[in-house]
This record gives C-alpha cells, sequence and structure tokens, in this order.
C-alpha cells in the first residue's frame, strides 16, 4: 500500500498502486464516512486485496489502543489481515447459511462490548471492513457504513439492499428503542397504512390504525396506538396464544426461565424466532406461524425454517471460537455479539459463556436494526436475571 500525503487533521487515505481514478468515488465516501465517533478505520477489498483505506487510528482519542509494540502501524497491518481473510470466512458463513433461505450476507457486525469489526457486501468479490474501538462509536460507525455502502452500490446503478434495515423513509436512520414494556416506540413510517408489502405487521388485523383520541398534542401517535385491541389487558402478548416451542431434551429452570421471557420479546413485526442454545442443545419459541408472515414462507416452509434456525445456533458456538481467533488482534477479547444480515433478515447471536448462547432472528429485511434492539433487550433480560 502507498501512503498518500494528508493534513494531519484530516482522514490518513491509503491506496494501493494499481488503482486509478475510477477508486475517487470510494475515496471520496470513506473521506465522509471515517470519523472518531463512528468508524475508525475503514478499507475496501476486491477479493481479498485491499485497494482504498482510511483512517484516524493517529487521534489523541484512542492513544489507549496503542501501545508498547501495538502501534498504529502494526493496527494497520492487522486490520489489512483480518480483511484479506474474511474474503474466505464469509464464503464458509454463506455456506453455513445455505439452509436459512436467506439469501447471500449482506452485512456482519462483529463485536465484543466495546469495539467492533463491521463487514459489508459491495459487488462481486468486492466488500467493505470497517473498525470501530470505542463502545459509544458503534451504534453510528454501523449506521455510516450502511448508508456509504449503499451509496456506493447506488452510483453503479445497483440496488440498495436495505443493510441493516435502516433505509426508512428514503434515508438512512436508526432504528425506534423498544420501549420499557417491551413495545416498539411508534416513529412514524411512509409506509404505514399500505398493502402487506408495506404493512406493519405488529398490530394484527388493526395495525396502523389511530382512533380518535390516541394522537398527542404534537401530533405525534401514542406509544400504544398501533397495538391491536385486545380483550385483555394492553401489557398482555396477544400473540401468546401463536407461539411454536421446542423445548430442549433436559428442560431445567434456566430454560423455563427462557421459554418464560419468550412471551413478552416475540412479536410478528420483527423478532420472530428464538432460542437458547446450551452445550448443543437447542430450545426455541417462535411466532412464525403468525398469518402476517405468510409471504416470508413462499417456497421453504415454517418447518424447514425452524430446522435450519436450530442447525445453525447449534453450529454457532464452533464458529464463533474460529471467529475469535481471527478477530483476536482487533477486539482482544471475546466475541460476544454477531449480526449475521442477508438479503432477507438476518440472524442475531450473543455469547453468554464459552458452551451457552442465545439466537434471534427477523425474516423481514425492512425491520433488522428493530429487530435487533429487541434481541438486546431479550439479552439484558435474560442475564440480569442470572445477575450476570
Amino acid at each position: 500500500m502507498v501512503t498518500v500525503p494528508d493534513d494531519s487533521l484530516e482522514p490518513n487515505i491509503f491506496t494501493a498502486r494499481h488503482i486509478g481514478d475510477e477508486y475517487n468515488g470510494i475515496m471520496r465516501e470513506f473521506r465522509r464516512a471515517v470519523a472518531i465517533a463512528g468508524a475508525q478505520h475503514i478499507e475496501y477489498y476486491d477479493r481479498g486485496l485491499p485497494t482504498v483505506a482510511a483512517d484516524l487510528l493517529a487521534h489523541p482519542v484512542l492513544a489507549e489502543n496503542f501501545r508498547g509494540a501495538r502501534t498504529v502501524e502494526r493496527a494497520r497491518r492487522d486490520y489489512e489481515t483480518i480483511g484479506r481473510q474474511l474474503n474466505h470466512r464469509m464464503t464458509e458463513l454463506n455456506a453455513a447459511l445455505f439452509g436459512v433461505a436467506g439469501g447471500r450476507l449482506i452485512r456482519t457486525v462483529f463485536a465484543a462490548p466495546d469495539r467492533a469489526v463491521l463487514y459489508f457486501d459491495i459487488d462481486e468479490g468486492q466488500y467493505i471492513v470497517g473498525v470501530s474501538l470505542t463502545a459509544d462509536a458503534l451504534d453510528a460507525a454501523d449506521l455510516t457504513l450502511s448508508a456509504a455502502a449503499a451509496r456506493i452500490r447506488t452510483a453503479r446503478g445497483l440496488a440498495d439492499p436495505n443493510y441493516g434495515g435502516y433505509h426508512q423513509g428514503g434515508y438512512y436512520q436508526p432504528p425506534g428503542a423498544p420501549s420499557a414494556t417491551g413495545a416498539l416506540d411508534a416513529r412514524p413510517r411512509e409506509d404505514a397504512g399500505e398493502d402487506h408489502a408495506g404493512e406493519d405487521h405488529a398490530g394484527g388485523d388493526h395495525a396502523g390504525e389511530v382512533e380518535a383520541g390516541e394522537v398527542e398534542a404534537g401530533g405525534a401517535a401514542h406509544i400504544f396506538a398501533s397495538l391491536p385491541r385486545p380483550s385483555v389487558p394492553v401489557f398482555a402478548n396477544p400473540w401468546a396464544t401463536l407461539i411454536h416451542r421446542r423445548w430442549s431434551p433436559l428442560r431445567d429452570g434456566r430454560e423455563e426461565l427462557f421459554q418464560a421471557q419468550a412471551v413478552n420479546i416475540l412479536q410478528p413485526a420483527d423478532l420472530q424466532y428464538i432460542a437458547l442454545v446450551r452445550e448443543g442443545r437447542v430450545s426455541a419459541a417462535d411466532v412464525l406461524d403468525h398469518s402476517d408472515l405468510n409471504e416470508f414462507f413462499v417456497g421453504p416452509g415454517r418447518t424447514a425454517r425452524r430446522d435450519a434456525f436450530e442447525r445453525v445456533g447449534a453450529e454457532f458456538l464452533v464458529l464463533s471460537d474460529l471467529l475469535d481467533g481471527l478477530l483476536r488482534s482487533v477486539l482482544n477479547r471475546r466475541l460476544t455479539r454477531t449480526v449475521l444480515d442477508v438479503e432477507k433478515g438476518a440472524l442475531y447471536f450473543h455469547r453468554i459463556s464459552r458452551d451457552e448462547v442465545l439466537l434471534g432472528v427477523t425474516v423481514d429485511q425492512r425491520r433488522v436494526a428493530d429487530a435487533d434492539r429487541r434481541f438486546q433487550l431479550l439479552v439484558h433480560r435474560f442475564t440480569a436475571a442470572r445477575g450476570e
């Protein structure tokens, strides 16, 4: 790689010797995307070969990450090596996810509590790898790189795959956060009230309706306005009777706790499947039988998809160990959170211990970010109940 001299207050830009003006658009996007409060290192690869990189690793805010033999230059070499190796790892991951019927991987998040490596598929054999080294920058890095990757594709006349489900209302924006009750905050959506292709599934037959008296003074819908009108208290899960459960052979109190929490976590709108995997044993719960999800099961049906999710969940611990080894030079600690964002939905993993992992799934690409927030709510409640 050749270093391009630049102002010390600007990102350091690196380019391979063979590239020309055709990469100017990528360099512009990288200058725009790299940030201390976001992705601090970004690199573009073509079939495993690095082409353009931008970083702010020499910024004083990041000095704690580079001490002794762990210099900025060494970190740059390590990040480049990881990016090269991800070319093969993503091929393996795509093969492992074939039975899920969600299409190819378009985005992945490999994260420890305070740092992450992010991957974005761009074109045939071309991808972006980003690194964020501070806890408060992870969400911004993900959102910014999702938007940058979409713009690079759009400039080539390629469709925006809606990385992370962040593309709402014509631009990339963060999802609504789950409320204390577990319901998603009701933010305005352009597609509310349309036919199935754009409807809000969360409300069943009454989705998107706002009756008289439910609009607040400022014009915003009340947080519960999009919920169905149940005959039981509003805090009860209206889909509880639809939950399909799979118990492991060794049913115990921890599994009972997980299954009990499923009632208040699952919903057809976003997080439709969850599982607790312990030493290869799977306990699962889902609302995949909800009629609003029928369109997502044309082809591989619900039973086949459940089997595929269980298989991936049971195999993930071995995969996580392999990824730990690959990413150790960046994360410097055990991988705890993994998001596998495919063309049609996403799988979320949270590793609780060496032999235990939580799995969440959404089948709707439009709700990937919302489902991720809801899955993190499950992680928080399940680990808090154990005092972790």
